[in-house]
Parts: C-alpha cells; structure tokens; sequence
C-alpha cells in the first residue's frame, strides 16, 4: 500500500513540476520557429524589433508605410487588398539592397502550437515569396514565426482572431 502512495506522490510532483516548467519565464518562446528566405535556419528570434524599427524605410508613402497583412482562417494566401502595399515594400526593398527585413508569422489561438507555428511560417513566406517575385533578394529577408505567442488581439471573439492572423514586415536598423 505504501508503494502505491509513494507512486501517485511521485507522480503528482512530476506533473506539477513539467507544468511549472511550461509556463517558466525565458521559455516563452522555445517553439518560435526562425528562418531565412531560403528556408535554412536563421538563429533565436529577435524581440521587440518592430518597436525599435517602425519608421525605417517609411518615406511617407501610405502604402509603404503598410506592413500587417491580414490572413483568413487557415489561410496563407495574400488577399488582394494587400498586394500594392507589399508591392510599394518591394520597390523600396529592390531599391536598397542593403536594407534587411524580417517578416513575422503570427496565428491566431486556435490549434496546437506546433500547428500554429508552421502556419505562421506559411503566411511569413507567402509574403517573401510575393516579395522575391517582385525583384527582392532572398538575402533581404528573414522569416520568423511566432504562432500564437504574440496575439494581435487580447480577447477570444473572431474579432480577435482576426486581428491575431497577420504577416508583419519588421524592417532591421542600418
């Protein structure tokens, strides 16, 4: 009897402590997949680029100025809407070949995490694809995605949802 009490206290303790290790600080992003336009990966992901790059490259052309592209459900597919602001992101980009971006996948909450990273990735390059098209180097570019660890939108309504399905361009300081 006292093994099986022993077991079932062991066995508690190991589940609490693999759950404390999930939602540990540092390892919030351990399932953020990085790569480059060419697929290869490309190193631990930066945080808080966009915030320190918000303006780069933006020459005041509203187009250019655009860099959330919106996703449906399950979708990777660049909405047409979308095109002339990645476009006008590829003309700069063709135009400064020594300017860099990274293009962040995000999903929203719905499936698993590895799910949501591998479709944040398909958004991600889906707009490198666009932009590879349009003349941009792939050496340019630099693919990140960070599935559902990054919400757009704090709720759970399809609102929010909405807001969470996005490819971002994050232009990198000189």
């Amino acid at each position: 009897m006292k093994f099986k009490k022993m077991m079932f206290t062991v066995l508690a303790i190991s589940s609490l402590l693999a759950l404390g290790a999930c939602s540990a600080p540092g390892h919030k992003d351990q399932d953020t997949a990085v790569y480059d336009a060419n697929g290869e990966a490309a190193g631990p992901a930066a945080t808080g680029a966009a915030a320190d790059s918000a303006n780069f490259g933006d020459n005041g052309d509203d187009t250019l100025a655009q860099r959330t592209y919106y996703f449906e459900f399950d979708k990777s597919d660049i909405r047409d809407e979308d095109k002339p602001a990645i476009s006008a992101n590829a003309d700069y980009l063709a135009a400064h070949p020594d300017a860099k971006i990274t293009l962040e996948g995000h999903t929203d909450p719905r499936g698993s995490r590895e799910y949501n990273v591998a479709l944040g990735e398909r958004r991600a390059n889906a707009v490198a694809d666009f932009l590879k098209a349009k003349g941009v180097n792939a050496s340019q570019i630099r693919v990140v995605s960070y599935g559902a660890e990054q919400l757009g939108a704090p709720g759970h309504t399809e609102a929010d949802f909405k807001m969470d399905r996005r490819a971002i361009i994050v232009y990198s300081k000189k």
